[in-house]
């Protein structure tokens, strides 16, 4: 038995955050040092090993570097014991060369500085991923993002981005360091794939989903 929700389900996604969109013109094409970020949480289940195995490959192999974002910060004792993973994974990611952990603080002032300072975003490697606001705060930013072809993330990201293997992974994340073209096009496409996502056009999906 089946139960039919088509008239009786709308999915409405959350907006973006207004304080993370630049103008294009602002993001320009990366010279020098190209600045991968990870903006995720380093839970375990978030697929953070696949990553952390991934953060090995790029500063090694690739002309990047990498910041991870600690968005836990000193967790509890409690918390710790309840799950050790994000402790775990940040002290070997910050072991690596070329990768530096750093935390906003909880200041999305700051946030937004951290995002501006890099030049693309690493979406997590979450099995079946069903959203991620993280990256929609990079593509924001009009930064390309490199993703995992799973979930929402196979939907969302620009089909060019995406990645079956870390060699793939690795060679997209070359091309967006050396190929300026290719950079500024993807950068292009990150930013408008959050247009539809302001405020006022997501309120009006939920307000006409309410009718």
């Amino acid at each position: 038995m089946s139960v039919d929700l088509g008239e009786k389900l709308t999915v409405v996604p959350a907006p973006r955050d207004e304080r993370l969109v630049r103008d294009l013109a602002d993001a320009g094409v990366p010279e020098g040092t190209v600045v991968g970020v990870y903006n995720h949480r380093l839970y375990a289940h978030y697929g953070t090993a696949e990553f952390t195995a991934l953060a090995r490959r790029l500063v090694h192999d690739a002309p990047v570097r990498l910041m991870v974002m600690d968005l836990f910060g000193q967790r509890s004792p409690e918390r710790i014991r309840l799950d050790p993973s994000p402790e775990r994974f940040r002290d070997e990611l910050a072991a690596l060369d070329r990768v530096t952990v750093a935390s906003d603080g909880g200041d999305r002032v700051r946030y937004r500085q951290m995002l501006a300072g890099s030049h693309f975003g690493i979406a997590p490697f979450r099995e079946g991923c069903p959203w991620s606001m993280s990256v929609i705060d990079c593509q924001g930013m009009a930064l390309p993002v490199i993703a995992p072809r799973t979930g929402w993330l196979a939907e969302h990201i620009d089909d060019e981005l995406l990645f079956d293997t870390p060699d793939e992974a690795l060679s997209i994340a070359s091309r967006l360091a050396t190929d300026a073209e290719f950079y500024r096009v993807q950068a292009k496409r990150a930013y408008a794939s959050t247009v539809d996502l302001a405020p006022d056009q997501v309120a009006a999906r939920y307000l006409e989903a309410l009718r």
